[in-house]
């Protein structure tokens, strides 16, 4: 599958306007790519679940959230102006728009060497 038609599959399967979500589908796909040392014009179909949960993920954080990163405030001090975020594995920026250790571990079987196709 090239990321043309693996794009297009994810895009299908969220029931999203082609072209709606191009550049996220895109990144997302270029990123699985690049993890798994991939050329983006051989990608096994069976990573397009993959893509499109991680799609989807930022997709809904966008939605509840606005477009960007918005971490959650632990606590607020205003004597000194003190803000602590809550940082958890689950709501970092890394793990929502980057590839998390759940991701990684799900396309941990598809890498490849580097150099060898």
């Amino acid at each position: 599958m090239t990321a043309a038609e693996m794009k297009r599959a994810v895009e299908s399967n969220l029931g999203l306007y082609p072209g709606e979500k191009e550049l996220l589908v895109s990144d997302v796909i270029l990123s699985v790519c690049d993890y798994c040392n991939l050329h983006p014009e051989r990608i096994p179909d069976v990573l397009e679940p993959v893509v499109r949960k991680k799609v989807k993920g930022i997709i809904d954080y966008e939605a509840a959230n606005g477009s960007g990163y918005h971490p959650e405030v632990a606590s607020l001090k205003e004597g000194d102006g003190t803000i602590t975020w809550a940082q958890t594995e689950g709501n970092t920026k890394a793990s929502i728009y980057e590839l998390n250790a759940s991701d990684k571990a799900a396309l941990k079987r598809h890498r490849r060497l580097r150099g060898y196709a």
